[in-house]
């Protein structure tokens, strides 16, 4: 409100005090602003008349906050239930809207019992004039409702979930012959022990409006497998798989099996050890397979009799050496000391073809030979005259033949300037008719030779060999 005598006042001008803000102001006489936040505010009003005339006032202006103020949430009864709603004040004033079905409109705290769902809204006024208001919703039911799960069956030692469908907002369950309390949630996780076992669930909405339920759980045992067969066999052979405990079969992988999906199915021929996984299923009710694993071991035997071929002179002892199990057989047994170790001494008299028999204790069996030439000549170095490196196959390389020979000392090859070109003391190694990567001409080189044979008599030989290209 602004007066004046005279003259007139033409120029209003507020600032209501926020410091945070510079559009807090209005040019009008009597403006209206709502502050963003609760505070005391300086506010600054200033006048003014067309004679020049200024006026200025600085009003406090103070805001509250909108009472803190809640309800009941919103519920469920019955029609034979009468609910109390709260609120969460006890001074002011409340009116609670509609007047239907309930004690006290004015009541902070009122009683209703609408016989239909009703919404209940409250108003109220704080000791500052601030209102506030909240609604609930009141849902009003003939019965409860409930559903449950059907008798269900699981395997021993699992949980079940007992769930129902049901607008109930209590729950108290007992095992069936007892009243101790096992659980107040809706979907309890039970494990049962019993064979069978009885729940009883009474679902609530108030001690008056309540319905109840019996969920009976039956047990039975896992499937039992039992799986056997043979579980360490040959290489090329068969393995007779067994299983037993189910009443449906399935082994996987399928590899080699004669048939996936039976109790017993044979593995064909595996190539390497295998290990199956079977899965047994049953008629008696529990809904999970079970697995099992069972490998099959595939043994495959490698003989070995030692080199291809040897050469020996006539009298000279041959020690045989086999490796690739523990029993050996060697036939034929002519010239040998025994036949059935893994190395038997051999005085062959001619020219022979040894073969060795290699088994296990399952019966699975291998086969090498070794031929066996003998010369009828001394025990000495025989070294050829010359030899071409065209590396067509065909005497690449120059190397000493030891016929009756136990130990190569040295052989060594020389050039015409006498510089070492190749030496070696491994028997059956040669010179290629290279140096350091690089063939030689043809040419004369010289060769010495040392070993010792086997009556342990020294052998020293030397002489030339033609390089041809």
């Amino acid at each position: 409100l602004t007066t004046t005598s005279f003259p007139p006042i033409n120029f209003w001008k507020w600032d209501f005090g926020v410091t945070t803000l510079t559009n807090d102001t209005s040019r009008l006489q009597n403006p209206t602003y709502t502050y963003n936040a609760a505070g005391t505010y300086n506010a600054t009003f200033i006048v003014e008349s067309i004679k020049g005339c200024r006026d200025t006032l600085h009003p406090i202006v103070t805001i509250v906050d909108k009472p803190d103020f809640f309800i009941s949430k919103d519920t469920l009864i019955c029609t034979v239930d009468t609910l109390q709603l709260h609120s969460n004040v006890t001074t002011g004033n409340i009116i609670w809207s509609p007047n239907f079905m309930i004690n006290n409109v004015t009541s902070f705290n009122p009683f209703v019992s609408p016989d239909v769902t009703t919404t209940y809204s409250a108003t109220y006024t704080d000791q500052f004039g601030c209102v506030a208001s909240a609604p609930v919703v009141v849902s009003v039911v003939n019965e409860v409702t409930l559903l449950a799960i059907n008798d269900t069956t699981i395997c021993r030692t699992d949980t079940a979930t007992l769930n129902l469908n049901t607008d109930a907002l209590y729950f108290n369950w007992t095992v069936s012959a007892s009243t101790t309390i096992i659980s107040t949630i809706k979907n309890p996780v039970v494990l049962p022990t019993a064979s069978l076992t009885t729940y009883h669930v009474k679902a609530s909405i108030s001690n008056k409006c309540f319905k109840e339920k019996d969920i009976t759980v039956k047990t039975v045992p896992y499937p039992l497998a039992i799986v056997s067969g043979d579980n360490q066999i040959c290489f090329g052979k068969s393995a007779q798989l067994n299983a037993s405990g189910g009443s449906s079969y399935i082994w996987s992988p399928s590899n080699y099996l004669s048939n996936a999906n039976i109790a017993n199915p044979v593995s064909i021929f595996p190539k390497q050890t295998i290990t199956y996984t079977l899965t047994v299923k049953d008629t008696f009710g529990c809904p999970k397979p079970v697995t099992k694993t069972f490998t099959v071991n595939v043994i495959k035997l490698v003989a070995d009799a030692g080199p291809a071929d040897t050469s020996i002179v006539l009298g000279q002892p041959l020690q045989l050496t086999a490796t690739g199990s523990t029993n050996y057989l060697w036939t034929p047994n002519t010239w040998l000391n025994t036949d059935n170790v893994f190395n038997p001494l051999a005085n062959p008299q001619n020219n022979i073809k040894y073969t060795v028999e290699v088994s296990n204790n399952i019966g699975c069996k291998a086969i090498d030979t070794i031929n066996v030439k003998v010369f009828f000549l001394p025990p000495d170095l025989y070294v050829p005259s010359a030899f071409s490196p065209d590396k067509n196959g065909n005497n690449d390389n120059f190397k000493p033949i030891p016929l009756g020979i136990k130990s190569l000392e040295k052989f060594s090859v020389y050039n015409r300037f006498g510089q070492l070109v190749f030496t070696t003391s491994k028997i059956g190694a040669g010179w290629d008719g290279t140096v350091k990567g690089v063939p030689q001409n043809t040419g004369t080189f010289v060769w010495q030779a040392s070993a010792t044979d086997y009556k342990n008599k020294k052998i020293f030989k030397k002489g030339t060999v033609i390089l041809i290209r």
